[in-house]
């Protein structure tokens, strides 16, 4: 990523040049009515003026995009020389009536609003390679934070397609975490509540 900003910067850089010097304009003997050297170099310093300002927003855009970077779950354009050593371990886990029961593998079975006995899969709705491995310990691609804000997203969003399921008020996560070699943490991340009717 930082060689293609690199390239990027060059390009921009050879655009200010190219464009902020005027281009030779023709004598005035050669122009209509005598005038056709100060068009040239009027048009040719607006032009600079305009490739300037451009550089300029296109720069401070990408400081203000590397020094925020910390601030998201992703870091995305921020630099890392290494990537991170961490895994995750998610365990998936339904609030009923009767307690918190797990959804082993991320599967589950439970009764509709008539009373007929359902299956649900957490893989019907996360497709992400990450988080489709319940129960069983995965390298956290793009780094733990990155993967716990999508775990955090997905659980609302499972919990927001699984109509039929009249019993699970709310979906948990349980995530063992360990980071970059360090001990085991755990991490718990909830759904929003879901409106069910037994």
């Amino acid at each position: 990523m930082v060689s293609r900003l690199g390239s990027l910067s060059v390009r921009v850089a050879d655009f200010i040049l190219s464009s902020a010097s005027p281009p030779r304009s023709p004598s005035p003997a050669s122009a209509p009515g005598g005038l056709g050297s100060g068009q040239g170099r009027t048009r040719g310093v607006g032009r600079g003026r305009v490739a300037v300002a451009f550089a300029a927003a296109w720069i401070l855009g990408q400081a203000a995009l590397v020094l925020s970077a910390g601030a998201r779950p992703d870091h995305i354009f921020g630099f890392r020389m290494f990537p991170e050593a961490s895994t995750l371990e998610i365990h998936l886990w339904r609030d009923t009536a009767a307690g918190t029961v797990a959804a082993v593998h991320g599967e589950w079975s439970a009764r509709d609003a008539a009373g007929q006995l359902r299956h649900f899969s957490w893989r019907d709705r996360v497709r992400d390679p990450v988080l489709t491995s319940i129960d069983a310990p995965v390298f956290a691609s793009y780094g733990v934070d990155a993967q716990l804000a999508r775990l955090g997203h997905a659980l609302d969003d499972v919990a927001d397609h699984v109509g039929d399921d009249a019993e699970t008020f709310r979906l948990r996560a349980d995530v063992v975490v360990r980071k970059n070699g360090a001990g085991p943490v755990t991490v718990r991340l909830a759904s929003h509540p879901r409106s069910v009717r037994p």
